[in-house]
């Protein structure tokens, strides 16, 4: 009896797992569809968060670039308003200036006929020498020249005339700060001779025979050449060789003389044609003070 009993269980068991086994399965995989879906669901999710995240990033980087490129027309515009103000001041300045054209146009022939004046003036009490250039031209002689010249050409505009005369005064300016020598010829006791002209800025003008035994300094009292010791060659030597860039600087000592500007006449070196001077005993020269000497 007890057999039969544990056999129809046993059966029952089987029947009822054999039924049960398929659904469970059919339920597994339905479970496993499920999840797989929410997975690929929340992969999709995170997928559109990082889209998401990844275009309000850029919308701020946006923004903010709107931002600077705004505070950027500020400035600019307010840089621009800056300058439309100081070109109006400018513009009215202007028109006020060509208000006055005709009456600085009167004003500017009186100021540069005097200008020339006065640098001729300066010229003619100045020491007598050349600013020899290629060729052999005397650039110093044909610059006065033209600024004679330079008032009387009808096509000359009046800015071309003043650029000519502030030109002229700024070679005159500069002679004072350099040396120079050039080669010249003078009457030394009555012998015309060719000399090294050597020239101390503009405080002296002096000379050395080109044997180097006689030297001569020119008087602009008398408008004339005076022969200088013995004493005054080594330092004249020495200063044409630093004008000519064959000796390092060191200190001269220029005999002076003193510059009077007044109702002068151009002064001129003695020429072969001239009578000859008696002869210039040889004379002291009034001070004799150290300088120093830069070639040019």
């Amino acid at each position: 009896m007890k057999r039969l009993l544990l056999t129809t269980g046993a059966l029952l068991a089987g029947i009822t797992l054999a039924v049960t086994a398929p659904l469970a399965l059919a339920q597994l995989g339905s479970a496993l569809q499920t999840g797989e879906q929410a997975t690929r669901q929340a992969a999709q999710t995170q997928a559109r968060i990082n889209q998401l995240d990844d275009e309000r990033s850029d919308a701020v980087r946006e923004y903010r670039s709107v931002l600077q490129r705004i505070d950027a027309a500020k400035l600019l515009e307010l840089q621009q308003a800056r300058v439309v103000e100081s070109q109006r001041v400018e513009l009215a300045s202007l028109r006020e200036q060509l208000g006055r054209v005709d009456e600085i146009a009167l004003q500017m022939t009186p100021m540069m006929l005097d200008m020339i004046t006065a640098v001729e003036q300066f010229y003619a009490a100045d020491l007598p020498f050349k600013d020899i250039k290629e060729g052999g031209v005397d650039a110093r002689a044909e610059r006065m020249e033209r600024l004679k010249d330079v008032m009387n050409i009808p096509n000359v505009s009046a800015a071309e005339r003043y650029r000519v005369i502030v030109e002229a005064y700024q070679a005159e300016m500069d002679y004072g700060r350099t040396i120079d020598t050039y080669e010249d010829t003078v009457e030394v006791n009555g012998e015309v001779k060719t000399v090294d002209v050597f020239r101390y800025g503009r405080v002296s003008l002096t000379y050395l025979t080109q044997d180097r035994q006689r030297a001569g300094v020119w008087n602009r009292d008398t408008k004339a050449w005076e022969v200088l010791p013995s004493s005054y060659n080594a330092d004249i030597l020495a200063g044409i060789r630093m004008a000519k860039q064959v000796a390092a600087p060191q200190v001269l000592f220029a005999p002076l003389r003193k510059l009077n500007i007044g109702n002068a006449t151009p002064p001129a070196l003695p020429t072969p044609d001239a009578p000859p001077p008696a002869p210039a005993a040889p004379v002291e020269p009034e001070a004799a003070p150290a300088a120093p000497a830069t070639p040019q």
